[in-house]
């Protein structure tokens, strides 16, 4: 019976992946050709993309990294296990995005100060 349960599981999983992706290109493509007929640009399908998202996510999983080392720590020492691990996890994965907040900003106000934008 657990294994049914599992083959289950597995196979549910992969079904509503692949399924939600269909939808998604699908839909998209719904929505091109209707901005064709319409003789409509398809700008909102295009995004920019910048190398800042990469620090940010970087930042992020540097945080939540020592964030475990953190929570190691603090397991061995006060803490039950899960409660540590997680509590650390998101105080320096949200310690790292404030940092990429304030890193971004300084370098934006630099730039208008500069007078290139």
């Amino acid at each position: 019976m657990e294994e049914i349960v599992a083959l289950v599981a597995v196979v549910g999983t992969f079904t509503s992946i692949i399924f939600f992706i269909y939808l998604f290109f699908t839909s998209r493509h719904k929505i091109r050709m209707a901005l064709i007929e319409h003789n409509k640009e398809a700008g909102i399908f295009r995004s920019e993309h910048n190398g800042s998202s990469a620090l940010k996510w970087g930042m992020v999983a540097v945080g939540v990294g020592l964030g475990l080392i953190l929570g190691s720590a603090l397991e061995s020492d006060h803490f039950e296990a899960p409660l540590p691990h997680f509590s650390m996890m998101l105080i320096m994965g949200g310690l790292g995005l404030i940092t990429y907040y304030l890193l971004i900003r300084k370098n934006n106000e630099n730039d208008i100060g500069d007078g290139t934008v």
